[in-house]
C-alpha cells in the first residue's frame, strides 16, 4: 500500500508554514518503503494532479487550519470524499488556481475532481503567529513536536484499516449461518470505525479478546476457506501489535 504524507501549507508565514516543517522533520525518520513524504504547497491543482498519478492508498495531511481552537492545538480529522454543488466546485477551483493552498481547499478541489485517496486523515494544527516569519510561535513549535509523532501513529494504523475493509466485506457476504464469531467480528467492525473517525478505542479490545475466545471455542463459520480464516486471525493479531505500540509509545 502507497501511503502519501503531503505537509499543506503557505511558506514563511509563521505557524501557518508548519506543514512543511512537519514533512522535514518526518523525512529524517524511517516511515517503511511505501511511504512518500512530499510538500504541498504549490497549489490546490497541482497537489490533485499529483494525487492522480501517485494515486495513493491512504493520504496523511498536515498542516495548519484556524478552527478558534487554542493556540498550538494539535487534533486528528477523519476526512471523507465531499459531495459538493458543481458552482461550489468551480469557485474552488477558481481559488486554486492563484496557487493558493490550504486543508480545506484542497479537500473541496480534490473531492470535486474525484482525486480524493479512499482513505484521508488530516493531522492538523490551531496556529498562534499567521504574518510573514521564518520561525514559529513557541506554541507551534511545540506542537510541531507532537504533529511529527502523531502521523508516525498513523503510519502504524495503515495495515489495519486494510484489514478493516477487506473484512468488511468478508463478513457483509452472505452464505454463512449465524454464529456468535460472526456477531462479534461485525462489533469489532464498527467499533474500529468508530475508532477511526473519533481517534479512541473504545471497547475495541475487549471485542478482540471476545473474538479470539470464540473462535478457540469453534463458535466460528461454517463455508469460510483458509484465506478468510487468515483474514481473522491477522486482525487479531494486528490489534495486538496496535495495543503493544500504544503502551510502548
Amino acid at each position: 500500500m502507497t501511503v502519501l504524507v503531503g505537509g499543506v501549507g503557505q511558506l514563511y508565514q509563521g505557524d501557518l508554514d508548519i506543514g512543511r516543517r512537519a514533512v522535514d522533520a518526518l523525512a529524517e525518520m524511517s516511515l517503511g518503503p511505501d511511504v512518500v513524504i512530499e510538500e504541498l504547497h504549490y497549489g490546490a491543482i497541482a497537489v490533485v494532479q499529483r494525487l492522480e498519478d501517485l494515486d495513493p492508498d491512504e493520504l496523511i495531511i498536515v498542516g495548519a487550519a484556524q478552527r478558534g481552537e487554542n493556540p498550538g492545538s494539535v487534533w486528528r480529522r477523519r476526512v471523507h470524499q465531499l459531495q459538493l454543488p458543481t458552482d461550489r466546485v468551480a469557485e474552488s477551483v477558481r481559488d486554486a488556481v492563484t496557487g493558493y493552498v490550504t486543508i480545506d481547499l484542497l479537500v473541496e478541489v480534490a473531492s470535486g475532481l474525484g482525486a480524493l485517496s479512499g482513505r484521508t486523515v488530516a493531522i492538523e494544527v490551531e496556529p498562534l503567529w499567521t504574518e510573514a516569519s521564518s520561525d514559529l510561535s513557541p506554541a507551534g513549535a511545540a506542537a510541531l513536536d507532537v504533529v511529527v509523532r502523531m502521523v508516525a501513529r498513523e503510519v502504524e494504523l495503515v495495515p489495519l484499516f486494510d484489514l478493516v475493509e477487506r473484512l468488511r466485506e468478508l463478513t457483509g457476504r452472505g452464505g454463512f449461518g449465524p454464529a456468535p464469531a460472526l456477531q462479534t467480528a461485525r462489533e469489532l467492525l464498527g467499533e474500529l470505525d468508530t475508532f477511526d473517525e473519533a481517534g479512541c478505542w473504545g471497547a475495541t479490545f475487549a471485542l478482540r479478546d471476545r473474538l479470539r475466545d470464540r473462535i478457540s471455542r469453534g463458535h466460528a463459520l461454517q463455508g469460510m476457506d483458509h484465506l478468510d480464516w487468515g483474514l481473522l486471525w491477522a486482525l487479531i493479531a494486528e490489534l495486538d501489535r496496535c495495543q503493544q505500540w500504544e503502551i510502548t509509545g
